[in-house]
């Protein structure tokens, strides 16, 4: 009888952590915790679910591809204030890795960039704690996943998730499913600090632009 009883308590531990969310590992532990971040408004824990190396490297790849922004590569450099070889690509990624980490410091800390999602009318805006929870995680490997997330305003995004030591990080996120398994399945973005570096060129007196 106290075997059945134990028993009955652990299923009941189990759904009761199923029904609130609970996750010991994998991404969608990552994905919970991104959204308790959020709550929380503690962007220190936000961040901590990102690699921004991998982030920042592939959100320069959004920007490439977002021809309505940009005009493809065209009008790149100027947005950022770069030239189009690989040293300054690299910059410009270093740029954007402070950028975002200014950003969501700022806008994690006083709610905003929640406040920006769910109202947000168009995708590629997955940081809403309620929408982190339900995301539909797919895993392609035992080191990449990708995830589903659609926001209260029925906006849907992916994020790209990798293993990275024994945890899972968010490495990207993309309007498209297949950008975002591209992005998951990354092993060497360009920033990754496995690779060799560039040397440093003499920064343009016009300075990149603020993004």
């Amino acid at each position: 009888m106290r075997f059945l009883k134990n028993c009955s308590l652990l299923a009941l531990f189990s759904v009761f952590c199923l029904l609130a969310g609970c996750q010991t590992s994998g991404p969608e532990k990552t994905l919970s915790d991104t959204a308790k971040a959020l709550t929380d408004k503690d962007s220190g824990a936000f961040l901590a679910q990102f690699d921004m190396d991998a982030f920042a490297s592939h959100e320069l790849v959004n920007l490439k591809q977002d021809n309505s922004l940009l005009n493809f590569t065209s009008n790149l450099g100027s947005l950022l204030g770069i030239g189009s070889e690989m040293d300054a690509w690299l910059n410009s990624a270093m740029n954007l890795k402070q950028q975002y980490t200014k950003t969501f410091t700022r806008t994690v800390g006083s709610g905003e960039l929640v406040n920006q999602c769910t109202r947000s009318m168009t995708p590629d805006c997955p940081w809403e704690p309620q929408a982190l929870r339900k995301a539909e995680v797919r895993k392609i490997n035992e080191q990449c996943a990708v995830a589903r997330v659609t926001t209260q305003a029925n906006m849907t995004s992916w994020i790209a998730l990798r293993k990275v030591g024994e945890n899972w990080r968010i490495v990207g996120k993309a309007v498209l499913e297949d950008t975002a398994v591209r992005f998951a399945t990354d092993e060497k973005p360009l920033l990754d600090q496995s690779q060799p570096k560039p040397a440093q060129q003499p920064a343009d007196e016009s300075g990149a632009q603020s993004i």
